[in-house]
């Protein structure tokens, strides 16, 4: 089958359909394979030359048929199942026409075939790990708010006698609270489930941290104020292979960052950022910028900067700290260097030795010291 020139796979959850098409679109050969046995689709692609180009969907379950693809020898693309989706808006829909029109889309080549990032086995691990910590704190959240909405139900309030419930002394306040036996037996298994995931949490994030401490890409991203241990592990983990970001830009625009203009008819509706990001490291970006804003005077004057140009939307604030963070992130990680913040000049101070003043000092000569510009404050040195 060497006039094939591209394998294309529409995949299911079950089964995949494959269809190979050759230089001019044409369509060769159409197959069924099923999931059940991955001996089935490494047969499958042992039929094709050495580095024939497959073709599939990012759907949640591409990755073990890329590997596959890759172990025989061939060469994975993915496509963005959205993008193209898009793409095909008013087609026909089929199995077979999706798998035809992936394949004739790659072939176009260019701009035109909607690439998506496939990660290697590596990133996808640190992911899977991530994301399952991330799920697992989630889960513990809604217990939380399942016994707080419990109490509330029974008229129970606890602000008073502890602020958190699920610390030692929160603990002692709800066991001594009069419930009845029912409603006793709901919170104890609520406290149960939450004590569990707490110690599945701890044992992730220990692992997370004995891991991140050894990457030296690690150890650049913790230098940036309020990023810790997990934040700079998930942060690797989303972003995956840097070289694919040309800019610090790009990287915060994949991270649902960057305000975008909506502008038509010569009417401005103001920046919105786009929900077409990565959501999880659009997370884990603004969970940094409550210990950065804490951490960095830089930080924090631009995020007071822009609170106050927009006091009714105090989101946008953190969005522009996590930006900049991810900015910071994409340069250092670039130049293989630490975060260094200079620390602001003392208020007044010009950086020479001044005149001794006179009693009655020329008030233009004031107003022209006054003129000279700032230094910037917030001026780092990556």
């Amino acid at each position: 089958m060497d006039s094939i020139a591209v394998v294309a796979m529409d995949i299911h959850k079950k089964f995949s359909k494959a269809v190979a098409l050759g230089p001019q679109a044409e369509v060769l050969d159409v197959w069924r394979i099923g999931h059940g046995d991955k001996d089935v689709m490494q047969e499958f692609f042992q039929q094709f030359a050495p580095g024939t180009e497959v073709v599939m969907e990012a759907t949640f379950n591409w990755p073990w048929i890329a590997d596959v693809a890759e172990a025989m020898g061939m060469s994975g693309n993915l496509a963005h199942a959205q993008r193209a989706r898009q793409m095909a808006k008013g087609m026909a829909k089929s199995d077979r026409k999706d798998a035809i029109f992936l394949g004739k889309l790659y072939l176009a080549g260019g701009d035109v075939f909607p690439r998506a990032y496939l990660a290697p086995p590596d990133v996808r691990r640190m992911r899977s790990h991530f994301r399952q910590r991330l799920l697992l704190v989630r889960m513990r959240v809604a217990l939380k708010n399942a016994l707080h909405g419990q109490l509330f139900r029974l008229g129970i309030a606890t602000d008073e006698e502890a602020s958190d419930l699920f610390c030692p002394k929160g603990r002692r306040v709800l066991e001594g609270l009069e419930l009845l036996r029912h409603e006793r037996e709901l919170m104890e298994r609520k406290l149960r489930v939450i004590d569990q995931l707490t110690e599945h949490i701890k044992a992730m994030e220990e692992a997370l941290k004995a891991e991140i401490k050894e990457n030296p890409r690690g150890q650049i991203l913790m230098s940036l104020p309020g990023v810790g241990e997990v934040t700079a592990y998930s942060w690797l983990a989303e972003i995956g292979q840097l070289e694919r970001f040309p800019n610090g830009r790009a990287l915060a625009a994949y991270a649902g960052c960057l305000p975008l203009d909506r502008e038509s008819a010569e009417k401005d509706f103001g920046k919105r950022t786009s929900r077409a990001c990565n959501k999880f490291l659009r997370w884990a970006a603004i969970e940094a910028v409550s210990g950065a804003v804490k951490k960095s005077g830089r930080m924090k004057s631009l995020h007071s900067r822009v609170r106050g140009r927009n006091p009714k939307q105090k989101g946008k604030a953190r969005i522009a700290v996590a930006r900049e963070l991810l900015e910071l992130a994409h340069l250092l990680l670039s130049r293989q260097e630490p975060y260094r913040e200079q620390r602001p000049a003392r208020p007044g101070s010009q950086g020479r030795t001044r005149r001794p003043r006179a009693s009655h000092p020329n008030r233009a000569s004031q107003a022209a010291v006054c003129a000279r510009p700032r230094r910037d404050r917030d001026q780092a040195e990556p």
